[in-house]
């Protein structure tokens, strides 16, 4: 998935890229750094559109798990490999309500949820770690003149974000958090 491009770090760059070698560089960096947020977030930030997922039920209801946050539309409910009437479940929140009473075994569940597009936060990080990067990473890894020469060391991997890299993303990542436990009411 794309989440930002090197057109959009020279634009916060401020400066053209030099040459063919610092356009693969950014574009490794980009690479790197969406791949670093996507992990740190736990999340993928696409769109997903008709696809299925199971869930395990055990009684009437089942509260369906944050990933499939935000914008989730369901289309389609299978019990135990069997399709439900749409009159026969029922969407309320984050929990699904089934109308047959307690049940164990697994929910087949059709539909659309994600983020239509990525939060612009998520662009600004990473420009903002690829611009980090290439300030630390030297412009001149060898100079010779006439019979001499000198080649200047790699800098070390940048392989984590920085803090405030991760600090603007708080937000968007898992944590773990105490629950109210409570029993539903069915909307029967």
């Amino acid at each position: 998935m794309i989440l930002a491009t090197a057109g959009d770090v020279t634009a916060r760059l401020g400066r053209p890229l030099a040459d063919a070698a610092e356009t693969a560089r950014v574009a490794a960096f980009i690479e790197d750094a969406t791949a670093l947020v996507l992990d740190w977030c736990q999340n993928d930030f696409a769109q997903h559109q008709d696809e299925t997922f199971t869930l395990p039920i055990s009684g009437s209801d089942i509260e369906i798990p944050r990933r499939y946050l935000p914008g989730l539309i369901i289309s389609a409910v299978e019990l135990d490999g069997y399709e439900l009437a749409a009159e026969d479940w029922k969407l309320v929140g984050r929990v699904l309500f089934l109308r047959y009473g307690s049940t164990v075994g697994t929910v087949t569940l059709t539909g659309s949820w994600g983020w239509p597009a990525p939060p612009s936060v998520i662009k600004q990080v990473i420009c903002s770690e690829v611009i980090r990067w290439l300030a630390v990473s030297p412009g001149t890894v060898l100079e010779k003149t006439g019979e001499l020469e000198v080649q200047y060391a790699q800098t070390a991997n940048h392989p984590g974000l920085s803090q405030s890299a991760k600090d603007s993303l708080k937000r968007f990542r898992k944590q773990a958090r105490s629950l109210d436990l409570w029993r539903p009411v069915t909307p029967f």
